[in-house]
């Protein structure tokens, strides 16, 4: 049975732990309370400028922008792996990085584009361009903005058939879904008005459209799934740091017994050493 000193210690070694998870939920309920804010913003902002896509998506099928077309013959593709700088974030990156390792991609080729360490340190592998980028908050539309440029000339030359992004989708505060999507070629769903037959005059002309809207249209949906990701990370990681410090309450319920019931029995002990002394000296 252990010493009342070490279970002492042991009680302010989990008390102090209790209190950096305190802190560090507390962090993590205020950066989740302001990235979803964002998010559900973003959502609505980006979902419009989807809705203008899909307006123009006859004229569009038809173009031989690379953007809407697979390449013939080329089987290489990349995949952006969106994970963590930091761990304490329950199974955050684990269910995503078991998501990847069972996918079934259609190239044989996949190179591997991380953004956050997490990612990198798994898979053991270099970043494509030997760049791993860090994802807050604060830096979403830059680290887009860079990862369009970044990418997006390698697509357009050929040197990628499609592009994929690995990420941990929003569901809600208890509830992130790991998801594969495909954002390069564009492939959108019909909306509602484009499958009307509607007379929609594109200026200067369809080609000047793509040039210009469907480039800042990637950018915006990286930027989405970067939102996705930072949120979801923040509320996984108030969800773990809650049952951590539920955790450490019932150990310290449980070894505060332990201690009040080995001083007890210290206690009955040194009572039953005076009451033998004393009966030895009758």
């Amino acid at each position: 049975m252990p010493s009342l000193k070490d279970i002492r210690t042991k009680i302010a070694s989990v008390k102090s732990t209790k209190r950096i998870m305190q802190a560090m939920k507390m962090i993590a309920t205020v950066k989740y309370a302001k990235t979803q804010v964002m998010l559900n913003s973003f959502r609505s902002y980006f979902m419009s400028y989807k809705e203008i896509i899909s307006f123009v998506s006859k004229s569009t099928k038809d173009s031989p922008s690379r953007f809407f077309n697979d390449l013939e013959g080329n089987k290489k593709s990349l995949l952006v792996i969106i994970s963590s700088d930091r761990g304490l974030c329950g199974s955050y990156n684990s269910n995503l990085f078991r998501l990847i390792d069972r996918y079934e991609f259609s190239e044989k080729i996949i190179e591997k584009f991380f953004i956050g360490k997490k990612g990198q340190d798994y898979f053991k592998e270099n970043s494509f361009g030997d760049q791993t980028f860090s994802l807050d908050e604060k830096n979403y539309k830059i680290l887009s903005e860079n990862i369009s440029n970044k990418i997006l000339p390698y697509f357009l030359n050929g040197d990628f058939d499609q592009i994929y992004v690995a990420y941990n989708k929003f569901v809600s505060s208890i509830s992130q879904l790991p998801t594969i999507t495909k954002v390069l070629p564009i492939e959108l769903e019909d909306h509602e008005d484009a499958k009307k037959d509607l007379n929609i005059l594109i200026e200067p002309d369809i080609n000047s459209f793509i040039e210009i809207v469907v480039p800042k249209f990637f950018e915006l949906t990286i930027s989405s799934l970067l939102l996705e990701a930072i949120t979801s990370e923040h509320a996984a990681r108030t969800a773990a740091m809650d049952n951590a410090t539920r955790n450490a309450d019932d150990i310290i319920k449980e070894t505060t017994m332990l201690f009040n019931k080995t001083r007890q029995a210290d206690i009955t002990k040194e009572l039953m050493d005076i009451v033998n002394g004393s009966e030895a000296m009758k």
